[in-house]
C-alpha cells in the first residue's frame, strides 16, 4: 500500500535497531526473512524496539517529539506560527490549507503510523514462530501484545486524521498490499478494538521500562477510542458507557496518582517517579545517544522565542491565551514574559512575534525565573524530557464527559473529578471545595477543561473534531493571526488529504474531498 521506498527505509531502520548480521547472510531464496529472524525472544524485543523507535526518530521532521508532528494539528485554536519563512507547513495547517503534496505533513500524519504498523506487523508474525520453537508462551505473548497496542494506536491516529484508510495486517511487500483500497472507518475501529483485546489479555500490569506500554496504557487507549467512537463521525453514543467503564478501571485500579500540583508533573528530575503518567514517550539526548536524533525538539528550540535562541516554529494563539483560566497552571504553561538582568520584564506583546509561547515542557532547558540573557545559547535542542501520551487526569475527564453524555456512572463523582482538575489549575487544594467550583457541568465544560489541561499533548484537534466544535472554537480568532483559508464549518476540512505520491502509485486509493 505504501510506496516502496518507505518500506525499504523502515527495513533499514529495523537493521539499525537490531543486529542484522543473521538476516544478511545468504539464505535459500524460497525462505522468508521473518522465518530466519525470530530465533529467540531477544529478536522479538529488537523488533519491538524498531516499532517504538518510529515514534521518536527523526526529531526535526516527523518524530512525535518534534515540531512537524504538530503540523497536522495546527488548525485548532491553540497554536499558530509565523506568516512566512521556512514555516510554510505550519502556516498551512494553521490556515486549514494543508495540501496533498506537502511531504512534511504527510511524513508525520501518514508515513509515521504506517511505519509503526509495518514494524508491529513484523513483530506480531514472530509470536507463533517463537512459541513453536519452544519459547515461553506467556513471555512471548506479553511482548507481542506491545506490538498489537502500537498497531492499534497507529490506526487510531490514522482513522482520526484521514477517515477511511487501508488496513495492512502483515509486513510483506506484495502487490496485494501495494494496491489496497480504503477500509471504512467503522471497520478500522473494529480492527483497533480487536488489537486492544489481545493487548489487554497479555500485557503486564506494570511497564517493563519507562516508555513501554502496559495493560493500563491499553485500557487508557480503549477509553479514548470509545469516547471518540461516540462522537463524529460514527456518533455511536453507546460507546460513552464503554469509555466510562474503561476510564474508571484505570482510575480505581491502575495505581496512578492525581498530582496535587501541576508543575511537578513535567519535572525533568521526576521522570522515573512520575505517578501521573500512564504512558509516556521516552527520548534520549545528544549526550547519552550521540548521533541518534532522539530528542524532544518540541520541548526545546521549537517552542522558544528568538530572544532565547529558539526557532519559534510554534507559539500560542492570542485568543486562546486570553481565555485560559488564571492560576498556577497558566503561569507554568506559558512563557508570557522574559525576566532581564536589570530586574525588569519584557511582556509577550514585545516579543519578536508578539505572542506568548508554550513553556510547559521547558524543564531541563530553560528556567523562566532567571534572566533570559544568561540563557541565550544554552537552550540547544538537547532536551529528552518525556512527553505524555496518557495521564490519569485524562481518565478523570473522560469519566466526566462520558457520564454527562449519558454513559452511566455517578454524577457527583464526575463533577468532583472535573472540579479537582479545575482547582489544581487555579492552584488551590484539590480535595477542598472552592468558591469557583462548578455546581453542575456540561460536556462543553469538560471539552474546555481538556483544552486547558492538555495543551501541547496532541489532544485539542481531535477533541474539536469529534465534538464538531472546530468552527465555534475559531470564531473569536484574533484578527492578527494568519487568516483562515479553509472553512472550519465545512466538515471536509476535518480530514487531511491523502499524499499525492500514494495516490499515484496505488490507483485503488481515492482522495478526501475538499
Amino acid at each position: 500500500m505504501k510506496h516502496l521506498k518507505h518500506f525499504i527505509a523502515a527495513g533499514a531502520l529495523f537493521c539499525l535497531a537490531t543486529s542484522c548480521e543473521s538476516i544478511l547472510k545468504e539464505t535459500p531464496e524460497d525462505r522468508s526473512t521473518i522465518n530466519n529472524f525470530f530465533q529467540s525472544t531477544e529478536n522479538l524485543d529488537h523488533s519491538l524496539t524498531a516499532a517504538y523507535r518510529q515514534l521518536v526518530d527523526n526529531a526535526w521532521n516527523r518524530s512525535l517529539g518534534g515540531a512537524r508532528s504538530r503540523t497536522v494539528f495546527m488548525g485548532a485554536d491553540d497554536f499558530t506560527s509565523q506568516p512566512g519563512g521556512n514555516k510554510a507547513d505550519f502556516k498551512a495547517g494553521d490556515q486549514l490549507n494543508i495540501g496533498s503534496s506537502d511531504i512534511n505533513i504527510s511524513g508525520t500524519g501518514w508515513n509515521l503510523p504506517y511505519d509503526v504498523i509495518l514494524q508491529s506487523n513484523f513483530a506480531i508474525q514472530g509470536i507463533e514462530d517463537l512459541i513453536a520453537r519452544g519459547e515461553d508462551e506467556t513471555t512471548v505473548k506479553a511482548m507481542g501484545a506491545e506490538a498489537y497496542f502500537l498497531r492499534a494506536w497507529s490506526y487510531f491516529r490514522l482513522v482520526r486524521l484521514y477517515g477511511d484508510v487501508p488496513v495492512v495486517l502483515d509486513p510483506s511487500y506484495s502487490q496485494e498490499n501495494a494496491n489496497l483500497t480504503r477500509t471504512p472507518v467503522k471497520e478500522v475501529y473494529q480492527q483497533i478494538l480487536s488489537d486492544l483485546e489481545f493487548a489487554l489479555e497479555h500485557l503486564p500490569k506494570q511497564q517493563v521500562e519507562r516508555g513501554r506500554v502496559s495493560y493500563w496504557a491499553a485500557k487508557a487507549l480503549k477509553a479514548d477510542v470509545h469516547l471518540t467512537m461516540a462522537g463524529w463521525p460514527l456518533k455511536e453514543t453507546e460507546n460513552y458507557a464503554l469509555a466510562l467503564k474503561a476510564a474508571e478501571d484505570v482510575i480505581n485500579n491502575g495505581g496512578f496518582s492525581f498530582e496535587e500540583d501541576f508543575a511537578p508533573i513535567f519535572d525533568y528530575n521526576r521522570q522515573d517517579s512520575n505517578t501521573e503518567y500512564i504512558w509516556q514517550l521516552k527520548f534520549c539526548n545528544v549526550i547519552n545517544c550521540p548521533g541518534a536524533g532522539l530528542i524532544t525538539t518540541f520541548a526545546s528550540q521549537t517552542t522558544k522565542p528568538g530572544e532565547l535562541g529558539g526557532f519559534q516554529d510554534i507559539y500560542v494563539e492570542i485568543a486562546y491565551y486570553n481565555k485560559f483560566p488564571e492560576g498556577n497552571r497558566k503561569d507554568f504553561t506559558f512563557l508570557s514574559e522574559l525576566k532581564t538582568k536589570d530586574g525588569t520584564t519584557i511582556p509577550w506583546e514585545e516579543f519578536t512575534w508578539k505572542h506568548p509561547f508554550l513553556s510547559k515542557f521547558y524543564s531541563g532547558t530553560v528556567n523562566k525565573d532567571l534572566p533570559y540573557e544568561d540563557q541565550v545559547g544554552t537552550t540547544a535542542p538537547s532536551s529528552d524530557l518525556d512527553l505524555p501520551m496518557y495521564r490519569i487526569t485524562e481518565m478523570m475527564l473522560i469519566y466526566a464527559e462520558a457520564q454527562v453524555n449519558g454513559g452511566g456512572g455517578e454524577a457527583t463523582k464526575a463533577l468532583e473529578y472535573l472540579n479537582q482538575v479545575r482547582r489544581r489549575g487555579k492552584g488551590v487544594p484539590t480535595n477542598q471545595t472552592d468558591a469557583d467550583d462548578l455546581m453542575a457541568f456540561t460536556a462543553q465544560d469538560v471539552i474546555d477543561e481538556r483544552g486547558w489541561e492538555f495543551i501541547g499533548e496532541q489532544k485539542r484537534w481531535f477533541d474539536l473534531i469529534r465534538t464538531e466544535t472546530l468552527a465555534n472554537a475559531l470564531s473569536d480568532r484574533d484578527p492578527s493571526e494568519n487568516p483562515l483559508i479553509g472553512d472550519p464549518s465545512n466538515k471536509n476540512f476535518y480530514l487531511l488529504p491523502l499524499p499525492d505520491i500514494d495516490l499515484e502509485l496505488n490507483p485503488n486509493l481515492t482522495q478526501n474531498p475538499r
